[in-house]
């Protein structure tokens, strides 16, 4: 198991972050897995990388602070700045994100501090975001398995089992995973080629939950996969774009619980007018996912569309992860807040204000949320009028 999670953690940097000799390193985690953010910092430095910082929370600490101090003395306490992150960004460090959850441990935090928290955090982050937006910057999330997050999800915190998931879904027991990933890339590059010359108007979502919806797409969307660059996302499965903010009409219902901010949103649904959340349902955690619809303007209309076969390796495993980074990859999902300004063409050059007005949503927040199922059918229309079907059965037809 330590010979695995070395080779991960070697993996994370020189394959999915592309680092190597006298390369920044920002390492983002908890102290949940202090242990694992140790052995990264080793590797780093075999690999000839010694300038690196790191940003540690402790979410035992915080969520004392939680109960026992207001907003105002939260956003003032050291415990809470996010604003390295901008720091770092300026710097040209590359940033790996270690996601190691606890499910359900803020749950008896008031839901209106969490959010006016996690709000005012979001707002700090203005000048790393901008960064990131741009491809100025290098990044990286992957998972770290944690007892308590074992315990959750599996029923037991024997944190070795939950690895050996992570493992398997990240292809590291295979003798070449930076080859195995390419093969997969390579995949997932086509089902964007052929999604692109497409020239799809729009997409329309159906399926037994009830999903009735109609996602607009800009005249000069494109559909991208991990293949450029950087892997940002360690498992990703999916092909992805940004919507016409204007033009998303219909409702959506999740398919499956969102962990946000260590509090679970279950049962949730969407209802969307000329692009906009007019009205949205829970049946736990509404009142969070209200915060994070009211984050600001952006936060009330959809910044991402992505495609994602249902019988993907991390849905076969039948584990909800109540992890985003993973469960986003087991079927097809949507996010509520910013878009992407590289799947608008030539949208890494364009300004902001041209960017609004090819439809491209901003927003502090960006929210993935679950929508794939085994019946789900998504139907292109497209420029020309025409029509054909995508996905079926939950999954891309058999040519793509």
């Amino acid at each position: 198991m330590e010979n695995l999670k070395r080779k991960y953690a070697k993996f994370l940097i020189e394959s999915c972050l592309e680092l190597g000799v006298n390369d920044k390193l920002f390492i983002i985690g908890s102290s949940v897995i202090n242990d694992f953010i140790n052995l990264v910092k080793e590797e780093a430095l075999k690999l000839g990388i010694h300038d690196i910082e790191t940003l540690i929370s402790d979410p035992f600490k915080q969520k004392e602070l939680y109960l026992t101090n207001s907003y105002e003395e939260l956003i003032k306490n050291p415990a809470f700045d996010k604003t390295k992150y901008n720091e770092m960004a300026q710097e040209g460090y590359a940033f790996l994100n270690l996601s190691s959850p606890i499910p359900g441990f803020f749950e008896d935090v008031l839901s209106d501090k969490l959010i006016k928290v996690n709000t005012y955090q979001l707002k700090s982050l203005e000048i790393y975001k901008n960064y990131q937006l741009k491809g100025l910057i290098k990044w990286n999330i992957a998972a770290v398995a944690n007892k308590y997050w074992a315990k959750d999800i599996l029923g037991s915190d024997d944190e070795d089992k939950l690895w050996d998931y992570i493992f398997d879904i990240c292809l590291i027991k295979d003798d070449d995973p930076k080859l195995s990933w390419k093969k997969k890339m390579a995949k997932l590059k086509r089902r964007a080629i052929y999604l692109n010359d497409l020239k799809i108007d729009k997409l329309i979502y159906h399926n037994s939950l009830g999903t009735n919806l109609e996602i607009g797409l800009p005249e000069s969307y494109l559909f991208q996969s991990a293949l450029e660059g950087n892997l940002v996302n360690m498992p990703t499965e999916e092909v992805f774009t940004s919507p016409d903010r204007r033009r998303v009409n219909g409702i959506v219902y999740a398919s499956k619980p969102l962990l946000y901010n260590g509090n679970m949103i279950e049962d949730f649904w969407l209802k969307f007018r000329d692009g906009k959340i007019v009205s949205y349902g829970a049946s736990k955690g509404k009142q969070i996912l209200e915060g994070i619809i009211n984050t600001d303007l952006g936060a009330k209309y959809l910044g991402e569309v992505a495609l994602v076969d249902y019988n993907s390796p991390i849905s076969l495993t039948k584990v909800l992860f109540k992890n985003t980074l993973y469960d986003e990859n087991a079927s097809s999902h949507l996010a509520i807040g910013e878009g992407f300004p590289e799947c608008i063409r030539d949208g890494l050059e364009a300004t902001k204000e041209e960017l609004k007005e090819k439809g491209l949503n901003f927003s502090h927040e960006h929210v993935d949320f679950f929508i794939g199922t085994s019946d789900l059918e998504v139907k292109a229309v497209l420029q020309n009028g025409s029509e054909i079907v995508i996905m079926e059965e939950g999954n891309f037809r058999e040519e793509l």
